[in-house]
């Protein structure tokens, strides 16, 4: 199986590293940030050109977003044999809630299912000494069983994976962080800088991919990558109706 690469942090990081060995029985082509683009989302750099460089047989980095290596890749590098799945990770941090809309990782995985491609974005929970062991064999363990098969044209799975010991899997929603974390004020009283990381409480009771990693659990959550609301808008529609 053809598998696509990628992740936010940069192409020497070891999540990365981790996940190319947990997918080295496939037939894997790397392609990554050659800078660390965290919080990059959907982001591409149009005002200025993007540098490839292969490094060894199918790893490359491109001096890009994580959407611009999807990009390269699709159609400069593999260009009329698209991969049979896009795996970007494995990210040293949990990627959830509000987060998935600022996330690198999942982005990359948003590029791939724009164009109909299975995609999986896989986060392991943030420790000062990251081991993606457990990672590595959640993601062995879903591409060798083929759940991938199971993502709908569009869809992307994103999966986020506890620090220490998991009490199983659930399927989860993406929840919505109900504070913010704080800004600390530098020195200079004029610039900012986003505080220490914690998970936030969100305004959901249960079911959630933050209640999912707080109680142990591996979370699986279906995301779309289409922006169009699946909410009724009638009142809208009424109103536009009306303006013709």
């Amino acid at each position: 199986m053809k598998i696509l690469l990628v992740n936010d942090d940069g192409f020497d990081e070891p999540g990365l590293k981790a996940l190319e060995d947990a997918l080295s029985g496939h037939d894997t082509i790397t392609v990554a940030p050659y800078h660390h683009h965290s919080g990059a989302s959907m982001s591409v750099n149009i005002h200025s050109s993007l540098t490839l460089r292969e490094h060894d047989f199918k790893r490359y980095s491109v001096e890009g977003t994580p959407v611009e290596c999807v990009k390269l890749a699709l159609t400069e590098l593999i260009s009329g044999d698209p991969p049979d799945l896009l795996v970007s990770g494995i990210n040293p941090g949990a990627n959830v809630a509000n987060n998935t809309w600022y996330s690198g990782t999942v982005a990359a995985a948003t590029e791939a299912a724009f164009w109909h491609i299975p995609a999986i974005a896989i986060s392991q929970e943030y420790a000062s000494s990251p081991d993606f062991m457990l990672s590595s064999k959640v993601i062995q363990n879903v591409v060798e069983q083929g759940l991938f098969r199971m993502i709908k044209p569009g869809m992307l799975l994103n999966i986020n994976v506890p620090a220490g010991d998991h009490n199983g899997y659930r399927m989860t929603t993406v929840g919505s962080f109900a504070t913010e974390i704080p800004f600390t004020r530098e020195g200079d009283g004029e610039s900012y800088r986003y505080g220490p990381y914690e998970m936030q409480p969100v305004r959901e009771q249960s079911g959630t991919d933050v209640h999912a990693l707080l109680n142990g659990h591996i979370s699986f959550t279906l995301l779309s990558s289409l922006r169009s609301s699946q909410t009724p808008a009638n009142d809208l529609r009424l109103w536009c109706s009306r303006q013709s």
